[in-house]
């Protein structure tokens, strides 16, 4: 039915969350059974965040019996969130909001922002949309990728070693090379189980001797330009494992850097240097 309303300015003023004049007269068809919509039509959330909750307002002058909200999540990619209240809202007897809510899965993939269409749908317990019509319908929330580039492939090759024990120790300034006649190579390569483009795994050479065992995964913690080993401690030269303190990496100059103590001999550090 159509009538003029001054009491559900108030009403619409929340709904809408946007200032409007409660002297005007507003003509508008209002659902006998009320009508729900999302309280804004826009949203962000980084993904690394935690769960981003969407408000879904009921608009009606009471609410008895309870309101069922059904909604839709529609994206180029559901697998980078979870629909964590399952395509379903109850907003329960005498109140008048419920929420959405959609947990961001925060992976390493530098794949940008991505848009999320929260759309309610029809066969909600109530019309949908402001006084159901067809504003207020969805919410475009974007989910911010949080990560940072690198160009796995680029890292792929074959790697000179450089390694000493650090100053300031009884083994300062001698290598495992020189100490046991060895010389040292490896080979970085995409690990085939990666889906997030930020690992390598390690192969020495062909004719040099062990350095890294074969098969440690290299992770690149991009944003923190750091590395992580899937061995820590990480086993040097088959001698002694390496407690490993700091790890950097030079994206220009293609080097990984890894510095700790080695067993009970020293403080010890290397450089992986793409050849």
């Amino acid at each position: 039915m159509i009538k003029k309303i001054n009491s559900y300015i108030f009403i619409f003023c929340l709904l809408l969350l946007a200032g409007c004049d409660p002297t005007e007269n507003v003509i508008t068809e209002i659902p006998a059974t009320g009508f729900i919509q999302v309280a804004s039509e826009t949203g962000s959330v980084s993904e690394g965040a935690a769960n981003v909750e969407i408000d879904v307002l009921y608009g009606g002058t009471s609410n008895t019996d309870g309101v069922t909200v059904r909604y839709t999540l529609t994206s180029d990619d559901p697998s980078r969130y979870i629909d964590v209240t399952g395509g379903t809202v109850e907003i329960p007897s005498g109140q008048f909001s419920g929420k959405i809510i959609i947990e961001p899965v925060n992976n390493a993939a530098t794949d940008g922002n991505l848009n999320i269409a929260v759309t309610l749908t029809t066969d909600s317990s109530v019309p949908v949309g402001l006084a159901g019509g067809v504003n207020n319908v969805t919410q475009n929330l974007t989910l911010i990728d949080d990560d940072c580039p690198i160009a796995i492939n680029d890292w792929v090759g074959t790697y000179t070693v450089e390694e000493v024990f650090s100053e300031g120790g009884t083994n300062a300034g001698l290598t495992l090379a020189g100490a046991f006649g060895e010389s040292y190579q490896i080979e970085l390569a995409l690990d085939p189980t990666d889906t997030d483009g930020i690992k390598l795994v390690v192969t020495n050479s062909a004719g040099f001797n062990s350095y890294i065992p074969n098969g440690t995964v290299i992770t690149f913690d991009t944003c923190n330009a750091v590395v992580s080993y899937s061995s820590s401690p990480l086993n040097i030269a088959g001698f002694a494992n390496l407690t490993i303190a700091n790890t950097a990496y030079n994206e220009s100059a293609f080097s990984i850097s890894t510095d700790g103590s080695l067993g009970n001999f020293g403080d010890y550090e290397f450089k992986l240097t793409k050849q």
